[in-house]
């Protein structure tokens, strides 16, 4: 399985959310990951998906290691989701 790290850019490929874009809040395990788009799905409220499930790019924010969700909050989550995501979208040149 790929190693996604915290603030990384993803896309669900699969489920009710498939097409929708998300930043890696952490690893649970060597198969799931929890998800985050401060809307949606708050810190407060992340969403674990398979990895299997999900579209990576080499697009990524600094969250920390492990990230500190005391010090990241929603607004913060949206606004590094938008300045990932160019007016035209992800390429697939970058996955």
């Amino acid at each position: 399985m790929v190693e996604l790290k915290p603030g990384q850019l993803v896309r669900s490929l699969a489920g009710r959310d498939k097409g929708k874009h998300y930043l890696v809040l952490r690893e649970l395990d060597q198969n799931n990951v929890l998800l985050v788009d401060g809307r949606s799905r708050p810190i407060s409220r992340p969403k674990k998906k398979n990895k299997a499930h999900l579209q990576h790019y080499e697009r990524q924010v600094e969250l920390g290691e492990p990230p500190e969700v005391d010090n990241i909050s929603d607004s913060h989550i949206i606004k590094a989701l938008k300045d990932l995501m160019p007016a035209g979208g992800v390429s697939e040149e970058e996955v």
